[in-house]
């Protein structure tokens, strides 16, 4: 019978399909349960969205439904489901992000696993998807998320791996709504550290749970500031990143254009987790077709010194759009803020050996794009080239990516380029945040 608040104990729920299985048969039960998970199907909540975020490579769920898949492949990240014995002997070859989904899946009706007979064949089997489970608790940390733990026969696997590793057992977190200080002492001996959501905010535990969740895939997702800085991207997008044709003669104490290949590759890096795809431009065919370019989302690298096309996009922005321009004035280069007027002037890496240390800037920069509403301008530039060589050394750590700012304003980050000497083929050099434009 259920309780006041009209809940069932743990230990009844797998008992009540039993009863509905005996009375109407095992595909009478399957209807009703695909009814009452795929029926007026919505989509995946906040709370989905904000777990496929999450950095895992594996993620365990007890559930029917397929709606974390959804997020996950909303995310356009690959992955491959186990959700049955099977799937879980041949998932030694799987590689890249799995979902394990221990008690089946809703679209493979023959893997659920939820009578009390389901369950008792699950428990005493020879199973490879109960050891796996106990070899993941572990070797690796998990965070628990709408799993009171209360679970008989996941207890009875857990307390297994408890009793085989001792003091040696993996720490793992839970998330609960509240707990009493008992319940949080037994957990922390058995290895489960507690995330009490009521120091959350929000005015419920969904809410206060989805607050904990953006607060971690902040932290932890280098997706997240991936996505804010490459605002107005689609999945499945095509995005052409322009970049140098020619060796500018002026360029040439930098091995060049290899430095504008170099940021594409980390770009193209970058955009593939959001699973957007990029062509590659040379400045000289874009030219030719400059308005149609204009007309859509584009990646520009290298300063208007060396690439053409840039240098024609800067040409036509009026100040009122930019934050930023590349100014050359009597051969000293330098990069004028024109909300304020301070200007960031770059040393001749011809003349670097006459100085003990040289600077050159760049930045990474996202602007609205004014030919058409909606798009956006992204472009990575050094004054120099070796500025655009020190934006690929940058980009190379994903982690860097939350130094961009947010916000659906222009977003301008300066770096500065510390370098002594110069060699073709390799500068030693320290690139830092420099300013926010």
């Amino acid at each position: 019978m259920p309780d006041s608040d009209g809940r069932f104990p743990a230990a009844d729920l797998n008992k009540i399909p039993q009863y509905y299985e005996n009375r109407f048969s095992r595909r009478g039960l399957l209807s009703v349960v695909r009814e009452l998970l795929d029926g007026g199907r919505r989509g995946p909540s906040a709370v989905h969205q904000l777990l496929a975020q999450l950095p895992c490579a594996t993620f365990y769920t007890t559930n029917y439904d397929e709606l974390l898949e959804d997020a996950i492949r909303h995310q356009g990240r690959r992955f491959s489901v186990v959700a049955s014995e099977e799937a879980a002997r041949a998932s030694s070859d799987v590689h890249g992000h799995v979902i394990r989904k221990i008690h089946g899946t809703l679209s493979q009706p023959q893997t659920l696993i939820i009578t009390r007979d389901d369950y008792a064949r699950f428990m005493n089997a020879d199973s490879v998807t109960i050891n796996t489970l106990q070899s993941d608790l572990i070797h690796h940390m998990f965070l628990f998320v709408g799993y009171s733990l209360s679970d008989p026969d996941f207890n009875s696997i857990y307390d297994n791996v408890l009793y085989k590793m001792g003091n040696m057992a993996q720490t793992h977190y839970l998330c609960v709504p509240h707990a009493s200080p008992q319940e949080v002492d037994d957990l922390n001996r058995r290895g489960v550290k507690t995330i009490d959501l009521s120091k959350w905010p929000g005015a419920t535990p969904s809410e206060q749970l989805k607050a904990f969740l953006e607060a971690l895939a902040n932290a932890t997702s280098d997706l997240v500031h991936i996505e804010r800085f490459f605002r107005g991207l689609k999945r499945g997008e095509e995005v052409p990143l322009v970049i140098s044709s020619m060796l500018n003669v002026g360029e040439q104490f930098v091995f060049y254009p290899d430095c504008d290949v170099r940021v594409a590759q980390q770009v193209e890096r970058a955009l593939e987790k959001m699973g957007v795809s990029t062509r590659w431009v040379a400045d000289r065919l874009a030219l030719e077709q400059f308005d149609e370019y204009l007309n859509r989302n584009i990646v520009l690298i290298c300063s208007p010194f060396g690439n053409r096309f840039t240098h024609q996009v800067f040409e036509q922005l009026s100040p009122g759009t930019i934050c930023v321009r590349f100014c050359n004035d009597d051969g000293q280069r330098f990069i004028q803020d024109l909300k304020t007027d301070n200007t960031y002037a770059a040393d001749d890496p011809a003349t670097a050996e006459e100085r003990p240390n040289s600077h050159d800037f760049c930045v990474v920069a996202r602007y609205r794009n004014p030919w058409n509403p909606g798009r956006y301008i992204f472009l990575f530039a050094g004054i120099y080239a070796i500025g655009t060589h020190a934006v690929a050394r940058f980009l190379s750590d994903l982690t860097n990516y939350r130094e961009l700012p947010g916000g659906s304003e222009d977003s301008v980050l300066l770096l500065r380029v510390t370098f002594t000497g110069h060699d073709p083929y390799g500068y030693e050099y320290q690139v830092v945040p420099e300013a926010v434009l």
